[in-house]
């Protein structure tokens, strides 16, 4: 990433793209920090397998890339006097490569999002885990046969997190699957607590 953001900025270039299968949290961390406006583009693993698998005009060797837009907020304390804070995410934009455009997708409208509260940087641990589009509530409150409070099917469906302690990392992850499978990530760190 270094060589191609320097060989891009001797060269005079006023966008930087790059073009991998997968970015880590602190990778993409770093495409902010750049002199140049950097762009990560997301293959698709078809593009290394050649005549392996079958082409058609709809195949698409891009898939998008995207980040959430989350907000980490303080949300008081524990009777320890432990502070507690919650996540509320905002929505999602993604960067459509078929169309060159920016999509934004509304927090209600994405079908899941997943909460690690202790991100280390390395693995993704869901330790709270919502799906803010299904419609499958009902099914699954008539399968249980019980009578559950409203709220909890609310909350289930929500955009924003119980409230937690952080753990010893200082910083969470915001993971958030959209329509198409995509999985995409965001880290916040404690100093980003409003």
């Amino acid at each position: 990433m270094f060589n191609a953001h320097t060989e891009a900025l001797q060269q005079g270039f006023q966008l930087l793209f790059l073009f991998g299968f997968a970015i880590q949290a602190k990778a993409r961390e770093m495409l902010d920090k750049l002199k140049i406006p950097t762009t990560y583009v997301a293959m698709t693993p078809d593009v290394v397998m050649s005549d392996l698998l079958k082409t058609s005009r709809s195949s698409e060797i891009f898939s998008i890339t995207g980040l959430p837009d989350v907000r980490l907020k303080d949300a008081g304390h524990k009777p320890d006097g432990t502070a507690l804070h919650q996540v509320e995410v905002l929505g999602l934009d993604i960067f459509r490569p078929d169309t060159m455009e920016t999509d934004s997708i509304e927090a209600e409208n994405l079908p899941c999002w997943m909460l690690d509260t202790n991100y280390n940087g390395m693995v993704f641990c869901a330790s709270q885990v919502f799906f803010p589009k299904t419609k499958a509530w009902d099914n699954l409150q008539k399968s249980l046969k019980g009578e559950f409070n409203d709220s909890v099917w609310e909350h289930l469906a929500g955009t924003v997190s119980e409230p937690f302690a952080l753990g010893d990392k200082r910083r969470i992850a915001v993971k958030v699957i959209d329509d198409r499978g995509n999985e995409l990530m965001v880290v916040k760190s404690a100093e980003g607590a409003k």
